[in-house]
């Protein structure tokens, strides 16, 4: 190879996995290396020599690469296409739905996600029977639960009809901002409902890129993982020197990723990502894409939330103690190598799922005990923290944030500037009913593609 400073790192999604992409469409502005590997079967042979092998033969053959560099905003959506939930690019996202059908005709009602992608399946939709006399007709939303209490006539009857839950929704200032209700099937929404117990919306996968209320230019990208499916999109990945040799490795999934940030240090936030690919090839871009100078992120900008309880995570902010935090996601993917022939290439030919859990690390000064006495407590936390950027216009900045839900679990002891006792503590998170997630990824730019 040629000079370290002329290697560069390129990366785009692929349409379908391990089809490679003639044009890869960002840079990823960090260094790192595509390192091929394979693997040789030599059978054990007895033939009255000191010689332990007589022949051998190529059985296996991927990459490994790695990355390592500053945090940028624009770089992280791309990756956590590979890591979190696939399909998030602007289009293509699937909304979650749900059909509530009642007992009876003409009062089933389809409701839609108004904001596409797997984020529409923690909505739930439930009626209520008030088991009352005379009692109207009401929507509630308890966070993403939408729920709805049927009107009743003087004998304690239900009198509503689904035209009348559609016309409620859509009147509603919050559940009109979470779902569309309309009449589903051949139903025309003249006949009484039934109470019906809470369901949840299914099906959504991705997720679009929406405008945050009262912004012009941020953009809001949301990545929840899709629990019961796989829906991460694959990479290839384009390294080397492009004055020499450039390699392509199709089929490239994420590991895992690590961002940390430490405000006691003079360091940037940092990612770094590992993972695997097919065997690279020698190939170099057809095109490369033009640099984006994707904003860097601060650690002393961030920002840190605990809350427990019923209430809403991002409520109870942790002010003047945070130090350092450390969040790492793995995707829990696995190859597979499969008979594929006499012209096969003895690259894996198809990935598989295993369970994982993401940890954020947390140190912070101790001042007092409230964050040891929750860990000693043993309390489910909602714990959301925040590393923010340049502004983007008012109010809104840069930024990447993490949900993760669970009790502290390690804890260790520090110091800081050698003046002072710390305490690290750490998340491995848990699944929770009302997020329907374990975690969560959000990136804020003012991008709105990839």
């Amino acid at each position: 190879m040629a000079e370290i400073p002329f290697e560069r790192l390129l990366a785009g999604l692929e349409a379908v996995r391990g089809t490679f992409l003639a044009n890869p469409t960002r840079y990823l502005n960090m260094a790192g290396t595509v390192a091929p590997r394979k693997e040789r079967y030599r059978p054990d042979e007895s033939r009255g020599t000191l010689a332990e092998y007589y022949r051998s033969v190529d059985v296996r053959r991927w990459c490994e690469f790695e990355g390592e560099g500053g945090l940028d905003v624009y770089t992280l959506p791309l990756l956590l296409n590979s890591l979190v939930a696939g399909g998030i690019d602007g289009s293509g996202a699937v909304d979650a739905t749900l059909t509530v059908d009642p007992a009876g005709a003409n009062n089933s009602i389809l409701y839609t996600a108004v904001t596409g992608g797997s984020v529409g399946n923690q909505i739930s939709i439930e009626y209520v029977d008030p088991s009352a006399n005379n009692s109207p007709l009401d929507v509630d939303v308890d966070d993403n639960a939408i729920i709805v209490y049927l009107a009743t006539g003087a004998g304690g009857a239900i009198t509503t009809i689904g035209d009348d839950i559609t016309a409620a929704i859509l009147a509603h200032p919050l559940a009109s901002t979470m779902v569309t209700a309309v009449d589903a099937g051949g139903d025309d929404g003249s006949e009484v409902v039934t109470a019906m117990a809470r369901d949840f919306l299914t099906g959504g996968t991705g997720a679009d890129i929406t405008t945050p209320g009262g912004a012009v230019l941020s953009r809001l990208w949301t990545f929840a993982p899709t629990m019961d499916a796989d829906d991460l999109d694959s990479m290839t990945i384009y390294w080397g020197d492009p004055n020499v040799q450039e390699f392509r490795s199709a089929y490239c999934m994420i590991d895992e990723m690590t961002i940390s940030a430490d405000a006691s240090g003079t360091d940037g936030v940092t990612i770094s990502i590992s993972g695997q690919g097919n065997f690279p090839s020698k190939n170099a871009p057809g095109a490369v894409p033009a640099m984006l100078e994707g904003p860097m992120l601060l650690p002393s900008d961030m920002q840190l939330w605990i809350d427990s309880g019923a209430g809403a995570i991002g409520t109870t902010p942790i002010t003047g103690r945070v130090i350092s935090a450390e969040v790492t996601i793995p995707s829990g993917v696995t190859r597979k190598w499969l008979a594929a022939g006499p012209a096969s290439t003895l690259d894996f030919q198809a990935i598989g799922r295993t369970k994982r859990h993401a940890e954020m690390k947390v140190a912070f000064e101790l001042p007092d005990t409230t964050e040891y006495d929750l860990w000693t407590a043993q309390t489910h936390l909602k714990t959301r923290l925040r590393i923010n950027g340049a502004l983007i216009e008012a109010g809104f900045y840069h930024y990447v944030e993490f949900d993760i839900y669970g009790p502290f679990d390690a804890m260790d002891w520090g110091e800081h500037e050698g003046s002072n006792r710390t305490l690290e503590l750490t998340i491995m998170s848990e699944y929770d009913d009302t997020a329907t997630v374990d975690w969560a990824v959000k990136v804020q730019s003012d991008r709105d593609a990839l």
